[in-house]
């Protein structure tokens, strides 16, 4: 099995980056899918909250897979919404990059609530969610 190493920092258009070895988009990808593995499974127990995370993170990963295997590098600040401004500087045809952008968006308005805030996530907004990360990571999986 592979471990990511760290090559260094740099900034993209002014987004905090790390340089990632090509080969290792796998990694990333692996996570992806286990992620949503997983959502689907607590989805499934009607573990609301568990699996909007999960969903998530499966985005956020297969958003790293994406931009190491194009440009070896991934997404390094704070804010994962700038993820989505690095995903818009690849080289993909505009509908592709509109539609993933928004997909990771959907993905990322639910994040807060469902790992910091008082409310509780839907059966609803968790079916929602399980679904925009399949079809983020089916999207990724069909252009490697």
């Amino acid at each position: 099995m592979w471990k990511a190493v760290s090559i260094g920092v740099e900034r993209i258009m002014g987004l905090r980056t790390r340089r990632v070895d090509k080969v290792l988009f796998e990694n990333y990808l692996r996570k992806a899918r286990e992620n949503l593995e997983t959502a689907r499974e607590c989805l499934n127990a009607e573990r609301w909250n568990a699996a909007v995370v999960n969903a998530v993170h499966c985005g956020i990963n297969a958003c790293d897979a994406l931009t190491v295997f194009m440009i070896g590098v991934r997404h390094a600040g704070e804010r994962h919404e700038d993820a989505i401004s690095l995903l818009q500087t690849l080289n993909l045809p505009k509908d592709v990059l509109s539609n993933k952008g928004r997909q990771l968006s959907r993905l990322l308005e639910i994040k807060n609530a469902a790992e910091y805030e008082e409310r509780l996530i839907s059966q609803s907004e968790t079916r929602e969610s399980v679904r925009e990360a399949e079809r983020f990571l089916q999207g990724i999986d069909r252009r490697r």
